[in-house]
């Protein structure tokens, strides 16, 4: 975890809204319940969370680096990003 002003932002409302039950997904941005997502904690601070279909979307590693977490995540199948015309 770099020391980034709005990952410092989002660690602190993440720990407010956890407190109310709810997490935003760091990938799609959603609201959920904590019961619909993957959280990670980290010395009794929450420093990453995916929703569970984000999760099913993605695979996602999460390891230990000296800096913190790192978190890498690949999409099983191909993004689209437009419909049809």
């Amino acid at each position: 975890m770099k020391d980034d002003p709005m990952q410092r932002v989002w660690l602190k409302q993440a720990q407010l809204d956890a407190a109310r039950g709810v997490i935003a997904c760091r990938m799609c941005r959603a609201i959920h319940g904590l019961d619909e997502t993957v959280t990670l904690w980290r010395n009794g601070v929450l420093v990453f969370a995916v929703c569970d279909t984000c999760s099913r979307r993605h695979d996602i590693v999460m390891s230990p680096v000296d800096a913190g977490i790192e978190v890498r995540a690949s999409a099983r199948g191909p993004l689209v990003i437009g419909g049809p015309a």
